[in-house]
């Protein structure tokens, strides 16, 4: 019992403080959706349209960033601080690479996407603002991912947690501002909140860079490396199988958005708000996924196999305290939770539905989060990254489709047939990564890796 608790102890103070920095981060997005809510029906359509476009694009290059943890943390604590700068000075470049060739494709390529997805004038033309407005943004989220990976591995949390707090704050003034044209400022709904979000994410990246250069007495990141900000291939080999398999899993979602957009802006703003609250509930979920990596590596390393699956059944047992409650609370609130989003009756009265089939996935959906973040502490992302493909692209979405367009309840079901797929390839993707690791763990069945170098 004793170690039980120390193990929860353990968990416990990795957990706490990420979930709340994810919260507040994801906040934003949802920000966004209840004033746009508020402002109008349609272009609560267009920014959820204008988000399943460039979502997978940012997530991908969130995901690249998470490689900087581990090689911070190995130089860190192995008392060569120099070294960060190099690893920073990658992931700068890598940043401002593929934060242009990212801008580069939404300005490019999502406008023409955007012309085959809807068919109102209006919302595709304040989508379209909204990627031009938001595209030049796209490396500075890259670069504010670096350096909160930075401060996260040197355990100062608290820095990004106050950065994240304030960015919050400034995108509610910003959106209060730009959205319903306040101060002197035009009425700009849909692309006052692209304004809005840019701004916040220069003012994050320049508060993270003043602060470590003049401020931080403990200074991280000392020096620009330049001749390393065009060998980023080490950063990059270590990142992109996280990055695909964070893009594949939002990209998902992102699908959902483009499917359902056929069936007008009715249903498109109510999966916005759906989509806006489930990733909201997620949160908690995500923080589980990086702490299961966490606690997974240094148990392997320290204490075996069985140290790893007192740590995961713990942590299973705490998501599935939450995801419950998160069922309960959305069962029995399904009506009221849309009209924080939005006042249009239509708007709710689809959104309540789909919310009582939401409620439900997001048990296989917990699971899943804690299994791939099981497998990553053992360096196993790559089986993660498929099994997403194969489940959530090769059943979800077909079985999806055919549910709301040719089943024999398609006309009852709609749109919800998409959310039915959905849950069902969550289900199976939950399924294959727990075979996955019970094969991993047999493999490691009596053995111990000495040193943590050697894990993720």
């Amino acid at each position: 019992m004793t170690k039980r608790f120390t193990v929860l102890k353990e968990i416990l103070h990795l957990l706490f403080p990420m979930v709340l920095t994810i919260t507040l981060e994801l906040s934003i997005s949802v920000v966004d959706s209840i004033m746009l809510g508020h402002y109008s029906a349609r272009h609560l359509a267009a920014i959820g349209l204008a988000s399943s476009l460039w979502l997978p694009i940012g997530c991908f290059l969130i995901g690249v960033t998470f490689g900087l943890t581990p090689l911070v943390t190995r130089h860190l604590h192995g008392r060569q601080p120099k070294l960060v700068n190099l690893y920073m000075s990658q992931a700068i470049g890598l940043s401002v690479v593929l934060g242009l060739i990212a801008a580069a494709v939404v300005v490019l390529v999502l406008p023409h996407v955007v012309n085959l997805m809807t068919e109102e004038e209006e919302t595709r033309r304040v989508t379209i603002n909204y990627l031009y407005i938001f595209a030049p943004a796209l490396p500075m989220l890259a670069l504010m991912t670096s350096y909160k990976n930075l401060f996260e591995a040197a355990g100062r949390p608290r820095l990004p947690l106050l950065v994240a707090s304030t960015g919050l704050l400034l995108n509610i003034v910003f959106n209060y501002v730009f959205i319903y044209g306040r101060l002197g400022f035009p009425e700009l709904g849909l692309e006052g909140a692209a304004l809005a979000s840019a701004l916040s994410l220069y003012l994050a990246v320049a508060f993270f860079f003043v602060y470590d250069r003049f401020i931080n007495q403990q200074p991280l990141f000392t020096r620009l490396v330049w001749r390393y900000t065009r060998k980023f291939h080490l950063l990059l080999g270590v990142g992109a199988p996280a990055g695909f398999a964070f893009a594949f899993e939002v990209g998902l979602f992102s699908s959902m958005t483009w499917l359902i957009s056929s069936f007008g802006d009715l249903a498109l703003g109510s999966g916005q708000i759906v989509m806006s609250y489930t990733s909201l509930l997620f949160t908690p979920m995500m923080a589980m996924s990086a702490v299961t990596a966490i606690v997974v590596a240094k148990a392997i390393s320290q204490e075996g196999v069985e140290g790893v699956k007192e740590r995961i059944k713990i942590i299973v047992c705490l998501g599935l305290i939450y995801v419950s409650v998160c069922f309960i609370t959305t069962q029995l609130f399904h009506n009221q939770i849309p009209y924080i989003y939005s006042s249009n009756a239509d708007v709710v009265a689809l959104a309540a539905s789909i919310l009582l089939i939401a409620s439900c996935y997001q048990f296989p959906d917990m699971l899943q989060t804690i299994f791939t973040g099981a497998l990553r502490g053992f360096r196993d992302t790559r089986s993660s990254m498929i099994a997403f493909g194969v489940t959530l692209f090769g059943l979800s979405m077909p079985l999806g489709y055919w549910l709301s367009h040719y089943s024999p309840w398609s006309e009852t079901l709609t749109v919800r047939g998409f959310y039915i797929g959905l849950g069902s390839g969550l289900t199976l993707l939950a399924l294959i990564l727990i075979v996955r690791l019970n094969s991993v763990l047999k493999r490691y069945e009596g053995k111990r890796i000495r040193s943590p170098r050697n894990v993720a």
